[in-house]
């Protein structure tokens, strides 16, 4: 059995989510003491206690709102019925303050081709968190990037054959080639991968050309996840400007938000 702290290792890696509960504050008395820590798993499982009872069950309820919010809060719990926080229906006596801490699991991506973009996504994608999966029929290109968690050396249209690819993950088609680009679109659409995310980096014309060629074959593709030319307008051609364009637009999408400037 791993210990909460090991646990806890995985959920910085991003390897599971899951919310930590920390008592960060106590007054009087009451079973949770400071610094004790439970982490909640979506599935309601638990790891390690603040204390057990009526606050440790609320506490648990928090917890998995938080999986709907992914936002991190604070609560304060009153144990002496003197309306000093949120009422436990505990007569220990005191209050306990409580942190939830929101651990979000990797997001996947998948990006075909170790080109000069796909080195620099894989780059910038590194502080993030993904979990990165580069593919190339190139070996010696392949060699050259450092960052990939995964690196995949195979036919394009192959590379992902055996492999079992998470729902809502995020693909980019950056090949040296447009017929490969086409032909990892279709590959793609012709899976049952259900992607949150599509990129290609492409010209007008050939998001024109590739999107007709697209529907002819699926008609009732889903081309809202698809978005090419992929990237944010934010101007620059050089490889790591193409790069924060996409990786822009990417977390646009996994976050569900609407562009909007900071200055708004």
């Amino acid at each position: 059995m791993k210990s909460l702290y090991m646990e806890l290792l995985d959920l910085a890696e991003g390897s599971n989510s899951g919310v930590l509960v920390t008592v960060i504050a106590k007054e009087g008395s009451g079973p949770a003491s400071t610094g004790t820590k439970m982490i909640v798993y979506a599935d309601g499982k638990i790891s390690g206690t603040v204390g057990g009872g009526s606050i440790e069950k609320m506490a648990i309820e928090k917890a998995l709102d938080i999986f709907k919010t992914h936002q991190n809060s604070t609560e304060k719990y009153n144990m002496d019925n003197a309306g000093n926080g949120k009422e436990t229906g505990m007569i220990c006596g005191g209050t306990a303050t409580l942190f939830f801490e929101y651990f979000a699991p990797k997001k996947y991506v998948y990006i075909f081709g170790a080109g000069h973009i796909g080195r620099a996504l894989t780059y910038h994608l590194r502080q993030l968190n993904y979990h990165i999966c580069l593919i190339d029929d190139r070996e010696d290109v392949l060699k050259q990037v450092p960052d990939a968690d995964e690196k995949i050396h195979a036919p394009f249209v192959d590379a992902l054959n055996n492999k079992s690819v998470e729902k809502n993950a995020f693909f980019i088609i950056a090949t040296y080639q447009h017929l490969y680009d086409g032909v990892v679109l279709h590959k793609i659409y012709g899976s049952d991968w259900h992607p949150k995310y599509i990129g290609m980096v492409s010209s007008q014309a050939k998001q024109k050309r590739m999107t007709e060629e697209l529907l002819k074959q699926y008609p009732d593709a889903n081309i809202d996840v698809l978005y090419t030319p992929a990237g944010l307008n934010v101007g620059g051609t050089l490889p790591h400007e193409i790069a924060i364009s996409i990786i822009s637009e990417m977390q646009t999408v996994a976050n569900e938000k609407e562009l909007k400037h900071l200055r708004d």
